[in-house]
């Protein structure tokens, strides 16, 4: 669906809650739009829109076959217990990323 309807023609996608009460970009702002252009092959234009999205995407991706192919070979989905440290890492790379793009210092530098 998203490959077929752009976000900024179309109205049907939802608004993120934390920007329309803050007017901040929380670290999922952009998403939709960065998925677009992704799927359309523009990641300067992915990049613009989220940054951490268009660089997460190939680790994604690689853990998405990965469990292709291990379901495919044992005949099920493999269970991945995700280390604490993990959750914690994603958390600070998505709580910095919010700061420096609401900050600008990326830009500054």
């Amino acid at each position: 669906m998203v490959y077929n309807f752009p976000p900024a023609e179309s109205s049907f996608y939802p608004r993120c809650p934390f920007y329309a009460c803050t007017h901040l970009l929380c670290p999922g702002c952009g998403g939709t739009r960065a998925l677009y252009w992704m799927l359309h092959g523009n990641l300067h234009e992915a990049l613009h829109y989220n940054a951490l999205l268009t660089g997460l995407a190939p680790l994604v991706l690689l853990w998405l076959a990965w469990c292709w192919y291990h379901a495919e070979r044992r005949g099920r989905f493999p269970s991945v217990p995700w280390p604490k440290t993990v959750a914690v890492c994603l958390g600070v790379v998505s709580l910095a990323f919010a700061v420096v793009r609401n900050t600008g210092i990326a830009f500054t530098l």
